[in-house]
């Protein structure tokens, strides 16, 4: 859900608690009000934080012979400019048999982790996508990489 829905959904959430919390006011139990209010502030809290993870962003760019990454939340807050032609693609299998691949893109000494927050069918459309533009693939195992 975008935060625009969020929004409304902790609107009506308050709305529910703030309604609850005066009728016990009314009734003497006054303490509930702000036990009721700091309620709404951590699932307020809660959601955000959720929110702004889900919004985490990798942007790839293929220019000719440039190739673009850039990583951010809301705008890009890390940026790689790299020849393609001297990119690799590392797949390590993960230890666990059902989990995802991680994949890095290696440029010359550097190397980066892409599409860490992708589950194990999205890795794997994106690590075809990249040996369709005829990026490398290396595969690494314990100890020894295989190419």
């Amino acid at each position: 859900m975008s935060w625009q829905s969020n929004k409304k959904i902790l609107l009506g959430i308050f709305c529910l608690n703030a309604t609850i919390a005066l009728a016990w006011t009314y009734m003497g139990a006054w303490m509930v009000l702000p036990f009721a209010g700091l309620e709404v502030l951590l699932v307020g809290l809660g959601m955000y934080y959720v929110s702004w993870k889900l919004s985490f962003k990798q942007v790839i760019t293929l220019e000719n012979d440039s190739f673009i990454l850039q990583k951010g939340v809301y705008f890009p807050k890390q940026e790689w400019h790299w020849q393609r032609s001297q990119i690799r693609l590392i797949k390590t299998p993960n230890q666990y048999r059902m989990s995802a691949p991680k994949l890095q893109l290696q440029h010359l000494n550097q190397v980066v982790e892409v599409g860490d927050f992708l589950n194990r069918d999205e890795k794997k459309q994106l690590r075809e996508l990249m040996v369709n533009l005829n990026i490398p693939l290396r595969t690494q195992t314990a100890g020894r990489t295989n190419y």
